[in-house]
């Protein structure tokens, strides 16, 4: 059986007694199985004194894999300056670095790996992810558009652009993005309690109601769904349907405050102001933040 074939079948003992040459390409080779294998500390092993860029990568995988943070990105930058226009290496480190949280030293290397391949997906998707995480939404949309025009049906990136338009307070162009996520993945609860959120924050309380109502039936356990069908109701007035769905939220969750604050204006609103001020009193204990909000049921 070929080598390939082997190793795609997972059949890596088998592969090894294949590569029985002690040469650096051997060797590279075995080191590449022992990884696939998640032997890393005997790929590692087979690793040493190998000069080679190839090396540098196989050994970031396994410092990687073994947890090795700071060993693993120092094989990758010195693969970089062994290799400093193989765009791959600067895209792998710019990748570790976002898993990480270094995201201004990410944005570096990506952008390093974007001058030498600028027509990549993969990369220009990175950079939308490292821009958005550093809050920087505008540009991440104009990578996030070209990530949209090579794929426009990665749901991932549409709901990202969403996001951002959300967060620079274009709510009608996140609501635009939303649906065509929806469009394409009708069943995601996420997708529906966005579009619950944008329709409640731009007043559309019925709409939001029917949107956070699809997320709760996609996903009946999350208890922020509750509540936010809890909330839609309350501000509609329907109490007792407020009711039913924060009792819901608490039976999950029955330490958060704002389930509580909820819950105590719901029976206020009903008239139970004895029932009203003893969740109030729970949300303050839990958080005393909240005591600002309740003064009206508390004194």
């Amino acid at each position: 059986m070929e080598l390939e074939e082997l190793i795609s079948q997972g059949k890596y003992e088998e592969a090894l007694k294949q590569i029985t040459g002690g040469d650096e390409e051997s060797r590279l080779t075995r080191a590449f199985i022992l990884i696939k294998a998640k032997k890393y500390e005997e790929a590692l092993h087979e690793l040493k004194a190998i000069g080679r860029s190839e090396a540098n990568y196989l050994r970031f995988e396994a410092y990687r894999a073994l947890g090795k943070d700071k060993e693993a990105e120092e094989e990758i930058k010195e693969g970089i300056s062994k290799s400093p226009y193989n765009h791959v290496l600067y895209y792998t480190l710019a990748d570790y670095q976002f898993s990480l949280g270094k995201l201004k030293e990410a944005l570096e290397n990506i952008n390093k790996a974007l001058e030498i391949m600028p027509l990549s997906y993969d990369y220009k998707y990175l950079k939308a992810r490292i821009l958005f995480a550093l809050d920087e939404y505008e540009d991440a949309i104009i990578y996030l558009n070209d990530v949209l025009a090579l794929n426009p049906k990665d749901v991932e990136a549409r709901l990202m652009k969403a996001l951002c338009y959300y967060n620079v307070g274009l709510k009608m162009d996140a609501l635009s993005e939303v649906n065509k996520a929806i469009d394409l993945k009708k069943d995601d609860p996420t997708l529906h309690a966005l579009k619950g959120k944008i329709y409640y924050e731009t007043g559309f309380y019925k709409l939001a109601l029917s949107e956070y109502k699809t997320a709760y039936r996609l996903n009946p356990n999350n208890s922020d769904y509750s509540y936010q069908v809890s909330l839609c109701y309350y501000v509609l007035s329907l109490n007792q349907d407020a009711l039913m769905f924060i009792d819901k939220a608490l039976a999950l969750d029955p330490e958060n405050p704002q389930y509580l604050v909820l819950k105590a204006r719901i029976m206020k609103a009903l008239g139970d102001i004895s029932t009203a001020r003893v969740f109030a009193e729970k949300a303050v204990n839990v958080d005393q933040k909240m005591k600002s909000q309740l003064e009206d049921i508390l004194f």
